[in-house]
């Protein structure tokens, strides 16, 4: 040995068959002697860099052995990397991987990505074309990146025809999502495709098959409470769920109202429940009239309401914000047939029974118009107690039946501790108008505040009445069950 071998080590000779050089750098790259695969790169770069694009091609003897399979492939990748780390070439890298451009799986991996940008947009219709094309494009592929990828594409699809308003198109793409995933043994994705065709079903009012899905949904939970609920469900969907119901929410648990606990000290907050969700291009719109309707633009949040409306031709809410904005723009008659619409959707849906009533005392003339801002002051403005109860005082020597006003000059009344005072005012409410979602309000308002047990009783019944508000209702209910225990 030389004076330099003894300083830098003998320089590896070059091999100059092939197949022995495949044999010495695979061997050598299955020991992990990466020293002895380096030194065999170097020697041999030209011949290696030939040679990779063959080796690539598993030979036939090794494909019914998926661990010679898996040691073939980890001695391409080794030596990619010596080429990529110790001699600045990354071209076997890349013949290996690809890029989007040459490799099916690449390109349909960024199909997804720019499919899932699009669906962030609520641009579902691009998305799902991007995903349709790209799925003609791997009919014929096969293998472990096809098995991962093809769910999910499936699924995306699905999802962007139903929040386009699709429901019935999303059906198939999902079904097939779950049987892969069922295939596959993939628990989570059995797990979000049959939560997934759950909201389908129910969207399509497909009672059956959609308490198919949560009883299957059911059998997947550990906890009993959450498997019990879910199985309350999947009886409440075969049955037929009500368009809008209220749930107590205790300590950020949700409690059908027949289902309470016994009630400890602590918050019971009390929230509507629909049987569909609300597709997201409606909810976006939703928003920006919101914001809108916050900075007294009534035409242009007019504007994004009746977007949202034509995204979801179930959703009451923007149809409720329609309503409210109408009263703003004057136009009675529109909002009346409005706040009927969202009565039909979601019946109950927060004050829309009451806010019709109203926009027909409006659309008679019985009612001026500053009354109703009065009114809108009264239950959403920032003002004090005392400065509310001043407007409300004022406000009533123009509406004095106003069973609304009566409840709203009470309920400040009664935040300034001037408790004779409120129960009088509530008691005037009730001698008002008599319009059935105000009732129901001040019934459990005056409950609440007199004296008389047997009194609070029947107002806490009374307060029940189907044609009332639901969430004074359900506080009747609570209330009562609060008194007789």
């Amino acid at each position: 040995m030389g004076f330099f071998d003894r300083i830098f080590g003998r320089r590896s000779a070059g091999i100059d068959d092939p197949e022995q050089l495949r044999r010495q750098l695979f061997d050598a790259a299955a020991r992990g002697d990466l020293s002895r695969l380096a030194g065999l790169c170097r020697a041999n770069r030209q011949a290696v860099e030939a040679q990779f694009p063959a080796w690539q091609k598993v030979p036939e003897h090794l494909r019914s052995d998926p661990a010679a399979m898996q040691s073939h492939v980890q001695a391409l990748v080794a030596i990619a990397q010596v080429f990529a780390r110790q001699l600045g070439d990354a071209s076997l890298f890349q013949r290996l991987t690809g890029t989007p451009g040459d490799n099916p799986l690449m390109r349909w991996q960024d199909a997804l990505s720019q499919a899932q940008d699009r669906i962030d947009a609520l641009d579902f219709t691009t998305a799902r074309e991007l995903l349709t094309g790209v799925l003609s494009e791997v009919e014929d592929l096969q293998g472990s990146g096809v098995d991962e990828l093809l769910p999910i594409t499936l699924g995306r699809i699905g999802e962007c025809h139903f929040e386009s308003g699709e429901a019935e198109q999303a059906l198939p793409y999902m079904q097939q999502a779950l049987a892969l995933c069922e295939q596959a043994g993939d628990a989570d994705g059995v797990r979000i495709y049959l939560g997934n065709l759950f909201e389908v079903h129910r969207w399509l009012e497909q009672r059956e098959p959609a308490a198919a899905c949560a009883r299957r949904l059911a059998e997947m939970i550990a906890d009993p409470t959450a498997k019990r609920q879910r199985l309350r469900q999947a009886e409440r969907v075969a049955a037929g769920e009500p368009r809008n119901r209220v749930l107590a929410v205790i300590e950020g648990a949700s409690y059908e109202l027949d289902e309470l606990p016994p009630l400890a000290a602590g918050h019971v907050r009390f929230v509507f429940e629909r049987d569909r969700i609300t597709l997201r291009r409606a909810t976006a719109a939703i928003e920006a009239g919101e914001a809108c309707g916050s900075e007294g633009e009534y035409a242009e949040a007019l504007a994004h309401f009746e977007r949202a409306a034509a995204a979801d031709r179930h959703d009451p809410q923007c149809r409720y914000q329609a309503a409210f904005t109408l009263l703003h723009l004057r136009r009675y008659a529109e909002a009346e047939a409005a706040y009927a619409e969202v009565e039909r959707l979601a019946p109950g849906w927060f004050h829309c029974r009451a806010d019709r009533w109203l926009a027909g005392r409006l659309a008679a003339g019985d009612v001026e118009h500053d009354v109703f801002l009065a009114v809108h002051a009264l239950q959403d403005g920032p003002m004090a107690p005392d400065e509310k109860l001043d407007l409300a005082e004022k406000t009533l020597t123009r509406a004095p039946r106003l069973a609304l006003l009566h409840l709203l000059r009470g309920t400040q009344l009664a935040r300034l501790g001037r408790e004779a005072e409120a129960v009088a005012a509530f008691r005037d409410g009730l001698a008002g108008d008599g319009e059935p979602d105000v009732r129901s309000r001040l019934l459990v308002e005056l409950a609440m505040h007199c004296d008389g047990p047997q009194e609070r009783a029947a107002l806490l019944r009374d307060a029940q009445a189907p044609a009332g508000n639901l969430v004074a209702a359900a506080t009747a209910r609570l209330l009562a069950r609060g008194s007789a225990n």
